[in-house]
């Protein structure tokens, strides 16, 4: 019998569901009409509820209650977090310094074979020093970034639907720096902060860093993050602000659905919060056409969206934009006292190569690359990991979220394979909580050379080892 009230009914639920006693479809009580039933509390009663719904044992419907789903979760799709019903404070893990100490966040196997210089992009920073004057040597950059560049932003930011001009936007160093600006423009010391879950680590240092509290809500590696697990949060916590990666987030690659955009916006309006959206992935788009973004539904200014460069084109170009609505002011007064100014010399640089059509060149060609390498991927996924029980099917971005048994420890397994040069990113990174141990994110933001073949096949020997 499990130790805590609410994996006791958790349990109980689950096994009425699969004996047949709760069919498909049919509705479960009202948490209150459940309170009753078990004399348990509600904040228990909400926790199982909420990991059967994590895992689409359930689902949650606006305004009805809770439901018994009617079938079961696809195979390719993992099971996804526990939600917290209540905010938690952070604590950092070392295992990511050692990470981003090994430049390898995106590599399974860091410094094999990489891939040729992007020359037209070096060509066209190693010419800006060239052409600015020597007076522009003696000044700051103004306080908004450079006026080509945010014109150049606002049409980027138009293939996701948006309408901005380039008053509205400002150049940061990086999506990290527009991500910290949000946050500190929103919210105060102690606030209540939503996000993804699993969900970017980056976020949880800000988080962190600036003495918020997480609270984070469950995710499906299809469509991210589901209106109704806010609605049920914001019921009740008195939530600040909510970061949220619609397109292709990390680690799932999850692509949320326009419906759900326009839902999350609605309820930001009713309860008065902010919207962070991290678009850093938007461009990297697999299909057709690039998914809206949800700062293009926005029409009171209440998203503040913010990407970079760094994942599209150069994790060495610390060049990104925040575009705040209605927090301009406040974000450009929190600019200048946290950087004052972003380099003029990288950003007339990367401007000329966007005006000679170099970056959508690019882009175009990262598309097909990574959209091949992702398929490769699962290729490999089922050829040297075949223990693994289900895998995310990303539309775009740069990763993938892998469920290994439960026997698995996915720490144990990053210090196994740091002993042969393997870097993995463990699944406990992308929470607060002790969960996702037995996860891994996967990028294939690289070529798969037979080095990083060869890891990957001596990856699936570790596993087997831990089994």
């Amino acid at each position: 019998m499990p130790k805590f009230l609410y994996a006791q009914l958790e349990q109980q639920l689950r096994e009425e569901i699969r004996s047949g006693q709760r069919p498909p479809g049919s509705k479960l009580p009202s948490v209150r009409e459940m309170c009753v039933l078990t004399d348990l509390s509600k904040s228990t009663v909400l926790n199982a509820y909420g990991r059967l719904e994590a895992e689409g044992v359930i689902q949650a419907r606006s305004r009805s209650g809770y439901f018994v789903s009617p079938q079961t979760q696809p195979l390719d799709i993992p099971p996804q977090s526990d939600p917290v019903l209540a905010p938690t404070p952070l604590g950092q893990e070392q295992i990511l310094l050692d990470i981003m100490a090994q430049g390898a966040a995106f590599d399974i196997r860091p410094g094999l074979d990489e891939e040729p210089t992007n020359l037209k992009l070096q060509r066209s920073l190693s010419r800006a020093p060239r052409a600015q004057s020597s007076a522009q040597y003696l000044y700051y950059d103004e306080p908004k970034g450079l006026l080509a560049l945010r014109k150049q932003v606002a049409a980027m930011m138009a293939r996701g639907g948006a309408h901005v001009t380039e008053d509205e936007l400002l150049i940061t160093s990086g999506c990290q720096h527009g991500l910290l600006l949000a946050l500190m423009a929103t919210t105060k010391p102690g606030d209540v902060v939503a996000l993804e879950s699993p969900g970017y680590y980056g976020t949880f240092q800000l988080i962190e860093a600036l003495g918020l509290q997480a609270l984070e809500l469950p995710c499906l590696a299809d469509t991210g993050l589901s209106p109704d697990a806010l609605r049920l949060a914001l019921q009740h916590w008195s939530i600040t602000a909510l970061v949220v990666s619609p397109c292709f987030a990390t680690p799932t690659g999850a692509n949320m659905p326009s419906e759900n955009k326009q839902k999350l916006l609605a309820l930001a309006e009713e309860y008065d919060i902010a919207l962070i959206e991290d678009d850093i992935y938007g461009e990297l788009y697999f299909g057709a056409q690039r998914p809206r973004s949800l700062y293009s539904y926005d029409s009171q200014g209440r998203v503040l969206q913010c990407s970079s460069f760094s994942k599209s084109l150069s994790r060495d170009l610390r060049l990104g934009w925040i575009a705040p609505g209605k927090y301009t002011q406040e974000v450009l007064r929190l600019k200048l006292a946290t950087t004052m100014a972003v380099p003029q010399v990288l950003q007339q640089g990367l401007s000329q190569y966007i005006a000679e059509g170099g970056f959508d060149r690019h882009l175009r060609r990262k598309r097909g690359q990574f959209r091949e390498r992702c398929r490769e991927l699962m290729e490999l996924i089922q050829r040297y990991l075949p223990m693994a029980k289900r895998c995310s099917q990303p539309e775009g971005g740069l990763a993938l979220w892998l469920e290994l048994p439960e026997s698995v420890d996915t720490i144990a397994l990053y210090n196994a394979g740091r002993l042969e040069g393997i870097v993995l990113t463990p699944g406990r990174l992308f929470t607060a909580q002790t969960r996702y141990q037995n996860f891994l994110r996967i990028s294939y933001a690289h070529p798969w050379t037979e080095g990083r073949r060869s890891a990957l096949c001596r990856l699936g020997e570790l596993i087997a080892e831990q089994q």
